[in-house]
């Protein structure tokens, strides 16, 4: 009994003191914002996924979430120039170098230039450097 007692003490503290979900957002240091993958929270727009760049961090800490278009896709650039790094980037992401990611609520309905090239296409849009993935 007095074990389970320290145990359930323990979980309680445990939980206290957990880092919320939220926070990781606003620790981000990049140029647009994440998204949450959960379905009422996601503010992606239709033509976009919430996606994480899969990374684990050391301490633990996970990689971001991002609203990534469809491979070889850009914001439309009537209406965001693809140089605008505040909507949209590229990532240093293995084989992944090509996938544009944009800010909540933007759609990607514009092929890239070159958006036959894969990871080397769409480089009229931004590569983010700073370690956002």
């Amino acid at each position: 009994m007095r074990s389970f007692q320290i145990l359930s003490i323990l979980s309680t503290l445990t939980l206290a003191t957990a880092t919320p979900f939220s926070s990781f957002v606003e620790r981000a240091t990049c140029p647009i914002a994440q998204c949450f993958p959960f379905p009422e929270q996601n503010k992606c727009d239709i033509t976009t996924s919430c996606t994480s760049t899969g990374a684990i961090h050391s301490g633990g800490t996970t990689a971001p979430d991002y609203c990534a278009c469809r491979a070889g896709y850009k914001a439309d650039p009537a209406v965001y120039p693809p140089s605008d790094g505040s909507v949209q980037m590229r990532l240093v992401w293995p084989g992944q170098e090509g996938r544009v990611f944009v800010k909540p609520g933007v759609p990607c309905n514009t092929l890239c230039d070159h958006w036959e090239l894969g990871a080397q296409g769409c480089q009229e849009v931004p590569l983010v450097t700073n370690g956002c993935s």
